[in-house]
């Protein structure tokens, strides 16, 4: 496997899929507005559908008070059970919208938003299983990091897990040390979430329906493959980095009138497009990897196309056919 290759293919792979990225986009905004729901129907009944409200600037600092006593009031629960909705919201929707994602990457065919929804309910049990199979193997990893955090601690070598506040604020908190440790912790990750990607390939690739064996086969694959690993990390470094940059666009825009308002965002959504589009890149590695995987070339990791086209049988048995043939030929002359 080529890795550098795959790691300058990959996103163009996932960026040039512009139905996905869109269906992935809607769904992201209707959790978005789901998970505002709480605040803003309070927020709406209480300041109507404006926070500018009619001949004041934008944002009016009369509505900006307002709104921080309504929130001062809510406590807890009027923020934290928002953000809870949301994250249950985005995990289960990512569960969802697996199969069909790795069937759309695997697939040569055009978009399709019916196979897409066929794809996603057929393989949601079997990500499911896998789930519970990567939770699981997860443990090790924990475990590991855990341990080697103690053994620094012990030793008095400092790492970003164990630095107070004020050496962050003060110190620099990057060191040889520390810096190993953050390594350690990519690695084990990386490892764990390229396995679990590939996983979800060969369950589709293969028609597979033991989870375990995908599990601990994509496992067995990633740490045979060194150079296919750190292409992984590299891929989401490089998504982390595209993600970094446009989150700084975004705060740069200063939101004093309505327009700013929907400028910031507009440019918010395309921090969630370059995430959702490197989270697609990951993917898309790994159907490189299990490309290299297979004994032979696979041009076509669709099963149904592969199922349409036949087989050729093995020399020997069509040298036999051959033979048989033409010996019925013979008879027939006779």
């Amino acid at each position: 496997m080529n890795s550098l290759r795959s790691i300058l293919t990959a996103p163009f792979r996932a960026f040039s899929e512009l139905k996905l990225l869109g269906v992935l986009l809607a769904a992201n905004l209707c959790i978005a507005l789901i998970q505002s729901m709480p605040v803003l129907i309070p927020a709406i009944g209480r300041f109507g559908h404006s926070l500018a409200g009619r001949g004041r600037p934008f944002p009016s600092p009369e509505a900006v008070i307002d709104f921080s006593k309504l929130l001062a009031q809510g406590g807890g629960p009027f923020l934290a059970g928002p953000v809870i909705l949301g994250i249950v919201l985005s995990f289960g929707l990512q569960l969802v919208l697996a199969g069909g994602i790795v069937s759309r990457l695997c697939s040569p065919r055009r978009f399709s938003l019916a196979d897409f929804a066929r794809d996603c309910a057929a393989q949601l049990g079997r990500n499911l299983r896998l789930l519970g199979w990567a939770l699981l193997g997860l443990l090790p990893g924990v475990g590991l990091v855990v341990l080697v955090t103690v053994l620094f601690s012990r030793a008095k070598k400092p790492t970003l897990f164990t630095l107070g506040g004020e050496q962050w604020a003060l110190e620099n908190p990057f060191s040889f040390w520390s810096l190993t440790h953050l390594a350690l912790v990519v690695v084990v990750f990386a490892l764990w979430r390229s396995s679990f990607d590939l996983a979800r390939v060969q369950l589709y690739a293969d028609d597979q329906r033991k989870t375990r064996l995908a599990a601990w086969r994509a496992l067995k694959r990633m740490v045979r493959s060194p150079g296919a690993l750190l292409g992984y990390i590299a891929v989401g470094l490089l998504g982390l980095a595209v993600v970094i940059v446009f989150s700084r666009l975004h705060a740069a825009v200063q939101v004093t009138s309505a327009g700013k308002a929907w400028l910031a965002l507009l440019v918010a959504q395309l921090v969630v497009l370059a995430r959702l589009g490197f989270s697609l890149a990951t993917t898309a590695f790994t159907v490189d990897v299990y490309r290299a995987m297979v004994p032979l070339p696979v041009q076509n990791l669709d099963p149904e196309a592969n199922a349409a086209e036949p087989t050729p049988a093995p020399a020997g048995t069509q040298m036999e056919q051959a033979e048989k043939q033409a010996i019925g030929d013979d008879a027939g002359r006779s």
